[in-house]
């Protein structure tokens, strides 16, 4: 078992991966399309008034395409974990900058942290969602069911699937 399987579970990667890969066909598809997606070890939701009818084939498509070899679907440049890689990395370095005895160097250390993690956030976030966050190993998974409903006066797509 991997570290990213302890952290998440493989299930929540396996649908995380899924997503991502369904966000990205959706998005070929309908290049103004908006949305925001959220995984979970049941599924994933995704944040937008669509029609389950265009959502079942795009996420059909993403699990035969990974299935097939194709795990650069499984990374997305717009994934919340650059998000959280990228803070990380300012937050870290912010601290270290408060222990510099100089107020210019504290100033100036927290200045370069946070750039730094501004930098950071895509490329070691893409890092992070390929070996921890992320499994585009979906041999058993499949789609159960897309169904469109309302949860919070938000209109939202959720795309359930089981491992077998």
């Amino acid at each position: 078992m991997n570290a990213g399987d302890l952290l998440f579970g493989r299930r929540l990667r396996q649908n995380h991966a899924l997503e991502h890969a369904t966000v990205t066909i959706l998005t070929e598809r309908h290049p103004r399309l908006r949305v925001a997606a959220r995984s979970s070890a049941r599924g994933f939701v995704i944040y937008a008034d669509l029609d389950p009818a265009l959502v079942r084939p795009a996420a059909e498509d993403a699990l035969r395409r990974l299935r097939r070899g194709e795990a650069h679907l499984a990374i997305h440049p717009h994934c919340g974990t650059n998000l959280a890689v990228g803070t990380s990395v300012a937050i870290v370095g912010s601290f270290f900058a408060l222990t510099a005895v100089r107020p210019r160097v504290r100033a100036a250390s927290a200045l370069v942290s946070s750039l730094a993690g501004i930098v950071a956030a895509r490329p070691l976030g893409q890092v992070v969602q390929r070996h921890v966050t992320t499994l585009p190993d979906v041999a058993g998974v499949r789609i159960v069911s897309v169904a469109r409903r309302r949860r919070l006066g938000m209109t939202i797509v959720e795309v359930r699937t089981e491992a077998g």
